[in-house]
């Protein structure tokens, strides 16, 4: 890829934009607590209050688990999601790919590698965590311990990576962000 003096500042953008349209997104599919069962409205979650994001939702019949346990499916999907937009981003300048290998020296290599990780299990595999297989569970680990993901962080299901906004994802894409620019240097 030719390394013009704006690409920096192009793949910087379009890091910027793929961590937007996840907050974005997922102010309006905030994960739900099981103990609102029954509510019939509700804010986003103080998380993205705090960036502006001021929704308010209503609901028509009064929310009921199964509700909550799609729309909580359908918040995972984003992340996941996000993650294989960030991955192909990066791909996309030429930075990684199956012949183009990670830099270690580079900062942000280890949350690049985390990323590639995921981005195949979501893009190539069910997107679920195999409790039972090794793999899975040298991942899921890597990222517990990597990012600090603490117990109440981690999803109820067994077989979801624990990929929270806060603690995984946005640190990932700022760390990916900073690849890519030492990158591009």
């Amino acid at each position: 890829m030719d390394k013009a003096p704006d690409s920096s500042a192009a793949f910087a953008a379009a890091i910027d934009e793929q961590v937007k349209h996840l907050l974005q997104t997922r102010a309006m599919f905030p994960t739900i607590s099981a103990d609102m069962v029954g509510a019939t409205q509700a804010s986003t979650a103080s998380y993205y209050q705090a960036m502006g994001f001021q929704i308010e939702f209503k609901f028509s019949p009064s929310l009921t688990s199964e509700a909550i346990e799609r729309t909580n499916a359908i918040g995972h999907w984003i992340n996941q999601n996000f993650c294989v937009r960030l991955y192909s981003t990066m791909e996309s300048y030429q930075m990684v790919s199956e012949t183009i290998k990670i830099r270690a020296e580079l900062e942000g290599a280890d949350e690049l590698d985390i990323l590639r990780r995921l981005r195949n299990e979501f893009a190539h595999g069910s997107g679920w965590h195999d409790p039972h297989d090794g793999e899975h569970r040298k991942l899921r680990e890597r990222i517990i311990q990597h990012f600090g993901v603490r117990d109440a962080d981690l999803p109820e299901a067994t077989n979801l990576f624990p990929i929270p906004i806060d603690r995984v994802l946005v640190p990932m894409g700022a760390k990916c962000k900073a690849y890519g620019v030492a990158f591009l240097k």
